[in-house]
């Protein structure tokens, strides 16, 4: 299994990536996770737009990919990842304990789901 976090340059680095990973390894998940909005996203909206056009422009790159023929490709969206009162971060960006925990409760289902496919179920 392989987690991609996106980050930058969205468009050439995810399919070149998917692409070398599934090259060495035809049968494992690969799973996607989107970037979160930062705290001062809701204040500072290039922030926010930038991170919008990225978790759009990795679901554009997923669809192509898929589109393409490349099988067991999941995409988690974290949508209310850290929770929506503004306490599970440390410094705006960071997640404190509590964003862990939410983080855990929400990816972790997904992924054990997405897993289950594979019979690769571990708690």
């Amino acid at each position: 299994m392989y987690l991609i976090h996106p980050r930058r340059k969205l468009q050439t680095g995810t399919s070149y990536l998917v692409n070398a990973i599934r090259e060495k390894h035809p049968e494992v998940p690969i799973i996607i996770i989107q970037s979160i909005i930062f705290e001062h996203g809701y204040f500072d909206q290039s922030v926010m737009q930038r991170v919008n056009k990225q978790n759009e422009n990795i679901n554009q790159e997923i669809v192509k990919l898929r589109l393409s023929g490349v099988k067991g490709l999941y995409l988690i969206s974290t949508c209310n990842l850290l929770g929506d009162d503004h306490e599970g971060t440390v410094d705006g960006i960071h997640p404190n304990d509590l964003g862990f925990d939410r983080m855990l409760r929400q990816l972790k289902p997904e992924i054990m789901e997405i897993l289950k496919k594979y019979n690769i179920e571990r708690e």
